[in-house]
């Protein structure tokens, strides 16, 4: 008899085994890097394919190249995943990822950071609430993806006052949020709104007007990484690339990108 559970837990052995053992290995000192980000983050970083694309994608193949190293990005994965190879030295550079205490004690963030990001606070229309401060989310049950972080000030609010559950993906949280399961739903505005529309619950979810945060997000390389020689020539280039506007000039053309893929 076909057990289906077996069948899953081989192929999710099997993957592990090769993220953590037998994955090709990258270093610096031999002219290569691996990158990776979150697979659901447009237009910073999403999934196409087996690779990573997106305008953190291109701005960090651009400043290893500067250097002369060949940076290939991976296909991300989920976001938590992401962190614990970075942990156990797996990659060399993160896209997009948020400071916090536990963060802080295995990477190293480049300043400055690459982009402020608003975060908000989404209901459904049908279930919606007053929300001014993060005191208004009290005795709700909200929802974020696995791994999330908003900082440290806000993660601990929460973890003292607030009901967060966890999902893998957006999308399951915007069912969650449907069927009444959860009263609120944490993420960034722009990518959130996006994928509202690119999963069909444009009309059933909404956004508060008072944002959540607005939080920066890094480049970021985990300390174990062989690629810290070039952290201050990184620093250098990514304030040049905000000074100069190229970096808003990458962020509208990925986000052109991304919002042609809400017509196919």
């Amino acid at each position: 008899m076909y057990d289906a559970s077996w069948h899953y837990l081989k192929q999710t052995i099997s993957a592990l085994l090769w993220l953590f053992l037998i994955a090709p290995s990258y270093a610096c000192e031999n002219g290569t890097a691996l990158i990776s980000g979150g697979p659901n983050y447009p237009p910073l970083t999403w999934r196409v394919g087996n690779g990573l694309v997106g305008a953190n994608v291109k701005l960090a193949k651009l400043l290893f190249a500067e250097v002369e190293i060949d940076a290939q990005a991976d296909e991300g994965g989920p976001w938590k995943r992401v962190l614990l190879r970075a942990r156990r030295g797996k990659l060399d550079l993160l896209l997009g990822v948020r400071k916090n205490l536990e963060r802080e004690r295995y990477l190293t963030f480049i300043e400055p950071p690459i982009t402020p990001s608003v975060q908000s606070v989404f209901t459904s229309t049908d279930r919606t609430f007053h929300y001014q401060e993060w005191q208004d989310l009290s005795g709700k049950i909200g929802g974020v993806t696995l791994g999330t972080s908003f900082g440290k000030i806000f993660d601990t609010f929460a973890k003292e006052q607030l009901q967060i559950e966890q999902a893998r993906t957006m999308k399951q949280n915007f069912n969650k949020l449907n069927l009444g399961r959860i009263d609120y739903l944490l993420g960034p505005l722009m990518t959130t709104i996006l994928y509202t529309r690119l999963t069909g619950f444009d009309d059933m979810i909404i956004h508060k007007t008072a944002p959540l945060m607005v939080i920066n997000e890094y480049l970021a390389i985990p300390k174990n990484s062989t690629c810290h020689q070039y952290i201050e020539h990184f620093s250098k280039r990514v304030n040049e690339v905000q000074l100069d506007g190229s970096y808003d000039l990458l962020l509208e053309e990925y986000f052109i990108l991304w919002e042609s893929k809400l017509n196919y």
